[in-house]
């Protein structure tokens, strides 16, 4: 059981991973920023920390959140708020997901009787391909929600999604930049301190 979770946890962290690193286009959703603007805030704190100790299995979740946390905390500082490690005037929180979207089924290769071409074989690649390009797409998603440091109640938030386009591919250097565009996007939105 204890190795189900783990292959599990290793399998959702590498999408989300790889969903970042991906060239897809980054769709950002937010609620309104009235209510965070209605505050006046100046500091920010985490909501809860990253442990400092993971097992091996979660090392591309540690890593992933480690990313996400240093380009909030440099972002929100570009935009003027000030970071402190607890008693912060709102809380920063966010969760990783992921959904399938889209997709049909492609049509099958098969005799028709007025279409039919003696001695012509189907490309193999093309069919992949159309197999590939018509199904559901994996989508990761990052939300991020921000708290009253007061009273916890949310003042806005943001989901930031992007389609899983390459699977082979894991760049640390792309993926900081994928989560810095996707949460300067969703950023852009509130105003400064």
């Amino acid at each position: 059981m204890d190795h189900l979770a783990n292959s599990i946890s290793r399998r959702f962290t590498w999408v989300l991973w790889i969903a970042l690193v991906s060239c897809a286009n980054i769709e950002v959703n937010t609620t309104s920023s009235k209510r965070f603007a209605d505050n006046s805030y100046k500091t920010f704190s985490w909501r809860s920390e990253v442990p400092t100790s993971v097992p091996d299995s979660m090392g591309n979740l540690y890593r992933l959140s480690t990313t996400v946390r240093e380009v909030v905390v440099e972002t929100l500082q570009e935009k003027g708020y000030h970071y402190e490690a607890s008693g912060g005037d709102f809380l920063v929180s966010y969760s990783f997901g992921t959904r399938l979207e889209g997709g049909e089924e492609p049509v099958k290769p098969g005799f028709n009787a007025g279409g039919t071409v003696i001695n012509r074989n189907t490309d193999g690649a093309l069919m992949d391909n159309a197999y590939a390009l018509s199904g559901p797409r994996e989508v990761a998603i990052l939300m991020l929600n921000f708290e009253d440091g007061g009273n916890l109640a949310t003042v806005w938030s943001a989901k930031i999604s992007q389609a899983v386009e390459n699977l082979n591919q894991s760049n640390l250097d792309k993926l900081r930049q994928r989560i810095k565009l996707g949460i300067s996007k969703a950023l852009r939105r509130l105003s400064g301190a």
